[in-house]
């Protein structure tokens, strides 16, 4: 630096303040990335529903569904979601929120079914069979 025309150690500076900066940004979006690419767990979206759903009052399939979760029994929670979906009055978030813990809970019982569950794959084989009807 002794000798160098200062605006070429500015630029120099300026450089390396870039090249440092960029590696911050990409690991601060790796980061970010890989969080949200998580689906949220049976559990964490089921009490994510509770929540949603506490203000629109009380649902019997909701509360069905709720329970049946609760117990593992996913199948009898997805089968009541379909129910609570047709409930008039809930909003998109409501909506999304019921979705989201269907999906959830799909995901926990395919992840079980491949894992060699017979009891997953007999819920999933329910879960087909009403939906079929």
């Amino acid at each position: 630096m002794d000798g160098e025309p200062l605006h070429e150690v500015s630029l120099r500076l300026f450089s390396m303040l870039s090249h440092t900066l960029s590696a911050v940004l990409l690991l601060l979006l790796a980061a970010h990335i890989s969080g949200c690419g998580r689906e949220p767990s049976a559990e964490q979206a089921v009490t994510q529903l509770e929540k949603t759903l506490a203000q629109s009052g009380p649902n019997d399939a909701l509360s069905f569904a709720i329970a049946a979760a609760k117990t593992n029994d996913y199948a009898i929670g997805i089968i009541s979601l379909q129910q609570v979906k047709n409930t008039p009055g809930l909003s998109a978030d409501q909506l999304m929120s019921v979705e989201q813990a269907a999906q959830a809970m799909t995901a926990e019982l395919l992840r079980r079914a491949d894992a060699g569950d017979a009891r997953a794959k007999a819920s999933l084989d329910l879960i087909a069979h009403t939906r079929s009807q």
